[in-house]
């Protein structure tokens, strides 16, 4: 498959994931729904609602040049923001964490991608794996040692088994 539709078929499972469990994936109108529900929070003067207060204490807007971004809510500004991400934007930012650990595995990519980003989760990350052509390939050479040397082993007990029952039961 060539990459355009490894992505197209990534972010069709996690759309697919997201109707099922709504909790951290947020596909882009969601996310820019929840940017203008947080920019009107933050401005409402008279009483706020359950959802607001929950917003607020949630999610931070930074604004970068033209773009708010939705960041997770910091305890002081000196902090590092912790971006939260749409499900179209998932598939670059694993496939760039991907790439720069060298095609490592999962917790590899977990540790770099968590200190940037808050609402990926590690079944994206697994989701992603199984669709690198590189980690499959890597994956089916490990396999293949395995079992030629599994197999030789194998061979060898069933044989060294074989001739010592033969010889005790005198067939």
């Amino acid at each position: 498959m060539d990459n355009t539709a490894v992505e197209l078929k990534f972010r069709e499972t996690l759309f697919l994931r997201y109707s099922q469990c709504e909790k951290y994936l947020l596909p882009r109108d969601v996310y820019y729904k929840t940017v203008s529900e947080l920019r009107l929070a933050a401005t409402t003067k008279t009483k706020k609602s359950r959802h607001q207060y929950y917003l607020l204490s949630k999610y931070e807007i930074l604004q970068c040049g033209d773009v708010e971004k939705l960041i997770k809510n910091r305890e002081s500004p000196e902090e590092r923001p912790v971006y939260y991400v749409s499900i179209e934007d998932t598939y670059e930012i694993i496939q760039k964490a991907h790439i720069s650990t060298g095609h490592g595995g999962r917790d590899r990519m977990l540790k770099h991608i968590k200190e940037k980003y808050a609402n990926i989760t590690k079944d994206s990350y697994d989701l992603f794996k199984s669709y690198c052509v590189v980690c499959q390939e890597k994956r089916k050479r490990q396999k293949t040692n395995y079992e030629r040397v599994h197999n030789a082993r194998h061979k060898y007990v069933t044989s060294a088994l074989n001739t010592t029952f033969f010889k005790t039961s005198g067939l």
